[in-house]
């Protein structure tokens, strides 16, 4: 609890010594923001290849969290990476107002994040063996993954097809929102192929020798390179869901205008926080502590901006059960079958964000949302 302790500790003074916003990271110039950014590059480098070197631990190694000495000065050198990477990225901002037609969804979304996590921690805590039965392929949460990206490129399609006639919103100033959203779900049913091996989990063909070489023995690309892809998929997932949402400048002109009608609103970040945790034999891989740090660093900041009291009540308890959640899920995953079934519960939440964001960029380009409402509403002081 030390960590989180000192994590909250070092943005308190941060704000009462200088302000929110004007704190050396804050409203610094881009060069300082771009030297933050480097030392934190300079850390997470620093620290995986000292690893690698010295305790023999490879850059996307999984297996049980390390608590040893090093692991626990790795754990504080992540921290701090996730801290200068914070000050790199935060936005200028001083309230993050919530409208009242938007704070009942708001809401939902905050409760439904800190259940999930609850429901998962209680899991692992009370039935971890049962847990491995029900992330297999094919076993429940599997199939759920399944039909939650189906529907999310759905939502997508339907989104293309209500903004096909708006010509304002162009991407680079080339692409129409039409085609990006296109785009969008043309991602996700890529990704939905490749969880689904291209059917071969539901027709069951045997595997062609083209993929003689596959660590599951299954017709799909990324389990090639397992690791190597999930990690490109995870980081995806946090930087576009949580990161983004949270950093990006909005009311701004040129290319943060062309992609803010894309980007889901500060709050959702809240909801996507789980993403950022929900690992157990992945702990060990500096970039993903790196993640959950700032997941941390990022859900107290808009949990301090957010208004009214009862949603800032809301979302300071979402953060509590984040950290606290966590350490379930480190000191409790041992008693789990495998160990990656965090990982599978993770990519079921992805499922469920795509499927919301899709469901909110219907809402935005049907005609229901003016499209540009958002940045009219949150301009940036």
């Amino acid at each position: 609890m030390r960590y989180y302790t000192g994590v909250f500790c070092i943005l308190e003074y941060i704000d009462m010594a200088n302000g929110y916003g004007r704190a050396v990271a804050g409203s610094g110039t881009g060069a300082m923001r771009l030297g933050f950014g480097a030392a934190t590059f300079a850390l997470v480098v620093g620290s995986a290849v000292y690893g690698e070197v010295v305790h023999g631990y490879g850059l996307l190694r999984k297996g049980d969290p390390d608590f040893t000495p090093f692991g626990r000065a790795r754990i504080g050198f992540s921290a701090l990476a996730a801290l200068l990477l914070y000050f790199a990225l935060r936005p200028v901002i001083q309230i993050l107002p919530v409208r009242i037609e938007d704070r009942n969804r708001v809401m939902v979304g905050i409760v439904l994040a800190a259940a999930f996590l609850l429901a998962v921690a209680a899991a692992v805590l009370f039935v971890p063996t049962a847990l491995n039965d029900y992330v297999r392929e094919m076993q429940p949460l599997g199939m759920a993954t399944e039909v939650l990206l189906i529907a999310a490129i759905g939502s997508l399609l339907m989104a293309a097809w209500g903004a096909r006639g708006k010509r304002e919103g162009r991407l680079l100033a080339i692409f129409p929102p039409a085609l990006v959203l296109t785009g969008m779900a043309g991602v996700v049913f890529l990704i939905l192929m490749e969880e689904m091996s291209w059917g071969q989990h539901w027709i069951g063909w045997a595997t062609p020798e083209l993929f003689s070489r596959n660590v599951q023995n299954e017709t799909n690309l990324h389990n090639f390179y397992t690791y190597q892809f999930e990690a490109i998929y995870y980081t995806s997932a946090i930087f576009c869901f949580i990161v983004m949402p949270w950093c990006w400048l909005r009311g701004a002109g040129a290319f943060s205008a062309q992609v803010e009608p894309y980007l889901p609103s500060r709050f959702f970040a809240l909801m996507a926080l789980p993403v950022a945790s929900l690992m157990y034999e992945a702990w060990n891989i500096v970039p993903y502590q790196v993640w959950y740090f700032l997941g941390l660093m990022i859900g107290v900041d808009i949990a301090r901006r957010i208004q009214p009291a009862r949603l800032r009540a809301a979302a300071f308890g979402l953060v509590i059960v984040y950290a606290l959640t966590m350490l379930v899920f480190l000191f409790g995953g041992e008693a789990m079958v495998d160990g990656y079934e965090l990982s599978e519960v993770r990519e079921f939440y992805i499922a469920f964000l795509f499927l919301a964001f899709g469901g909110m960029l219907m809402e935005r380009f049907s005609g229901k949302t003016p499209v540009f409402r958002q940045t009219k509403a949150h301009q940036e002081d």
